[in-house]
């Protein structure tokens, strides 16, 4: 782990002269106190140049010569300067001291002490690799608008996410492991390229033999361009970061820029929204015809419906004076009462229900039923879609065409303006942007297909090797036993990764989520749930994941996340943010404060005076709080670092 002891500047921007901040202690957190203008983002800068020689700036990469203190410049008539970073890492100390002279030739120089020895420059590249990679810096050195990339996690297929995740990893110590793998992967190549070469010296073996040192060659040539693609990636990317950063940190493109990434989102809501609603569409749309004669047959239906009736009243009274017709040509008695009738009143009886029945003829009654209601149940299925469903469906596709319209124009609106801003600089930045992020992704396309292709010549090798085990005669048996105990090895090594890969995920989502209960000002979130790729998602009151998060979410997700990282990191650090609180309310921007000791052993901040109260802060950190500094002013081009308490002589 590295502590910091001290950071000494000469000279480094607008800090004349040689200044110092020290670090007393190995674990708490230090404030650093300054208004706009003062010095905040030189002195994170001053860190980043002490470990990696580069400066960031918000709308363009910085030249080294652009940092010199431009009084003491004037004074003697050069630019110089140096910054000075002590720390220790596993008990033992270092001295990393970088310098600047317009005068020399190069300017820029390093040197690397440990325990007071000079290691050599190439012995300061291989150790300052090891204890802080510059891969993974911005776990470690960051500001606000830097936390914003990690929303890319969320995102599986875009190369953003992509490669933040590939850095987690790296972070966590899984190429290690890898790297570890591969040595073993070698050997196995090894015994398998020997074994090939002694199968080709037997007849029976001698086509298996060829055929597995060809599958070996491309299974290498494979491997290659992969490996020329991770590079070409990792550059790529690399640009593509320093690209959404200038572009990002573009005072006035800022907010139009954040008002386009929520456009974006609408955008792709509003598309989604589009997919169901027509699906919902398309189940009534073998029906939609149905609607040119649903009032028609509606009308008809009841008309049917109407004439159903009087033919089933007809048919009953026709079957029942048939009925009892049939009983006084058979019988004396009436047909109702069953009582004795004379034969006047019989024949008087037969004549009403003879002409009661008249025109009506059961046979043709049912028959005309029977077409009525055949009738009635075609249309109405003609008559039975819903106008009202259709239509409100319909209304809901159109609603979401019309709110993407207007996204679409508002969107078209805002880089028209972010078009004109900086003019052909932005524009340019925007465009080579653009080109990255597509060369990005058809990279990883490249780079994922490869993988397969390798692991269809892993698969065809092991079966080529199978089939020399079991025809070979004259194979030596430990050369065929080192091929087995290999292809064991990466078997358990594969296992290993993917469970050590769990581990961690659990281990990392566990701590965020201690860290974004304490962040959060809402009492019902459960925590935070890991994603495939390292992304964080918010779990409600039920466990379930809670969609469309603030901005302001967003942000206290980021710093969960970087908090987890700390604690399950295999390379760890302070913790240096330049004022991380710009998305977030009062209430969060204290519960983010009074949680730093939680980030990290070491945390330093750089904050704007009045973007947090500072006596809650003090009351919060408690003895956590190990030094607070103003960034005073002396001159335009002049600030001093006063400790909380001291005096600055002006």
């Amino acid at each position: 782990m590295l502590t910091l002891n001290s950071l000494t500047m000469r000279d480094f921007g607008p800090y004349k002269g040689e200044q110092t901040i020290s670090f007393s202690r190995d674990r708490g957190v230090y404030i650093a106190y300054g208004p706009n203008g003062r010095g905040k983002t030189t002195l994170h800068n001053a860190f980043r140049y002490a470990l990696y020689g580069e400066i960031l700036r918000r709308n363009r990469v910085e030249q080294a010569s652009e940092l010199a203190n431009s009084e003491s410049r004037k004074e003697r008539g050069y630019g110089s300067f140096a910054t000075v970073l002590e720390f220790t890492s596993d008990a033992l100390n270092y001295r990393l001291t970088r310098n600047y002279d317009d005068r020399k030739n190069p300017q820029e120089s390093i040197l690397l002490e440990r325990d007071g020895s000079v290691l050599p420059q190439d012995v300061t590249d291989k150790v300052m690799n090891q204890l802080a990679p510059r891969s993974v810096s911005q776990f470690f050195l960051f500001d606000g608008e830097l936390l914003r990339k990690y929303e890319a996690l969320l995102d599986n297929d875009s190369p953003e996410g992509q490669d933040l995740e590939k850095e987690i990893e790296r972070v966590l110590g899984i190429p290690l492991v890898s790297q570890a793998r591969e040595h073993v992967s070698e050997y196995r190549r090894s015994a398998a390229r020997r074994l090939a070469e002694i199968a080709k010296t037997e007849d029976e073996t001698k086509r298996l033999g060829a055929a597995l040192t060809t599958a070996e060659d491309y299974k290498a040539s494979y491997q290659r361009s992969a490996q020329e693609i991770v590079k070409e990636l990792e550059a790529a990317q690399a640009r593509f970061d320093e690209l959404e950063e200038l572009l990002r940190s573009h005072q006035q493109s800022e907010g139009l820029l954040d008002k386009l990434d929520s456009l974006r989102q609408g955008l792709k809501r509003t598309e989604d929204g589009q997919v169901l609603a027509r699906q919902a569409l398309n189940e009534l749309s073998p029906d939609l015809w149905k609607l040119l004669i649903s009032a028609r047959a509606k009308k008809h239906v009841d008309h049917l419906t109407t004439q159903i009736e009087k033919y089933e009243t007809d048919l009953g009274n026709a079957q029942a004076l048939d009925r009892d017709l049939k009983h006084l040509d058979l019988h004396s008695d009436c047909p109702v009462c069953h009582r004795g009738t004379d034969p006047h009143l019989r024949e008087q009886l037969i004549a009403e229900l003879q002409d009661g029945l008249g025109g009506l003829n059961s046979e043709d009654l049912h028959v005309n039923l029977e077409i009525s209601r055949r009738s009635k149940q075609k249309w109405s299925s003609f008559s039975s879609i819903d106008r009202r469903l259709v239509t409100d469906r319909d209304k809901a596709l159109r609603d979401l065409q019309l709110e993407q319209h207007e996204i679409l124009e508002e969107m078209a609106e805002i880089e028209a303006k972010l078009s004109n801003i900086g003019e052909d600089k932005i524009r340019q930045l925007k465009s080579e942007r653009d080109q990255r992020r597509i060369q990005l992704y058809r990279d990883n396309e490249r780079h994922q297909d490869l993988n397969k292709k390798v692991a269809e010549q892993d698969a065809s090798i092991q079966l080529i090797i199978r089939n020399i085990r079991s025809h070979a005669s004259k194979t030596d048996p430990s050369v065929i036993l080192k091929e087995q105990v290999a292809a064991e090895l990466l078997k358990l090594f594969d296992e290993s990764i993917t469970a050590y890969r769990a581990k961690l995920r659990n281990k990392v989502e566990q701590r965020a989520s201690e860290v974004f209960i304490d962040l959060a000002a809402e009492p019902d979130y459960r925590g935070l749930a890991i994603t495939e790729g390292y992304g964080l998602q918010i779990l409600g009151p039920d466990n379930e994941v809670v969609t469309g998060r603030s901005a302001g979410y967003e942000h206290l997700v980021a710093l969960s996340l970087i908090a987890a990282l700390q604690d399950s990191a295999a390379v760890r650090g302070p913790v240096i943010m330049d004022s991380p609180f710009g998305r977030l309310d009062s209430d969060h921007t204290a519960h983010v404060v009074a949680a730093l000791p939680k980030m990290a052993r070491q945390v330093v901040l750089l904050a704007f005076e009045g973007e947090f109260d500072r006596q809650e802060a003090v009351d919060a950190l408690g003895a956590n709080l190990i030094s607070e500094y103003s960034l005073e002013r002396i001159s335009v081009r002049h600030t001093e670092i006063a400790k909380q308490g001291s005096q600055v002589n002006v």
